[in-house]
């Protein structure tokens, strides 16, 4: 009945220039639109961010409404720290988990 659409669903950087070629939640609205005709509610999910061990996660607009300082860190930049076995940061992905993935290799991301 329900289906959890997340920010950025629909992205891909398929221009020229590297810029993406939908919104962050172009795939969200795109499922409200037609949530009837599927048959289901389109349940709102907006973008997580990590803003320290104190408080963890916030909604992103949360954290830029108390001007809280956002550790991020990008898939592309996550994959290269697997790959090149430099310490992930616990606060993106449990230790267990890593572990897998760099056991998994590049299979892991196909």
């Amino acid at each position: 009945t329900h289906f959890i659409i997340g920010r950025d669903m629909a992205g891909t950087k398929s221009t020229i220039t590297g810029d993406d070629f939908y919104g962050a939640y172009d795939a969200q609205e795109t499922g409200k639109k037609f949530s009837s005709e599927l048959g289901m509610t389109v349940t709102h999910y907006e973008n997580m961010v990590y803003v320290g061990p104190e408080e963890g996660y916030v909604e992103e607009s949360i954290a830029k409404g108390q001007g809280k300082k956002v550790a991020k860190l990008s898939g592309t930049e996550f994959r290269r720290l697997l790959r090149a076995g430099e310490d992930i940061p616990e606060w993106f992905a449990f230790k267990s988990v890593v572990d897998i993935l760099r056991k998994a290799g590049d299979r892991a991301f196909c």
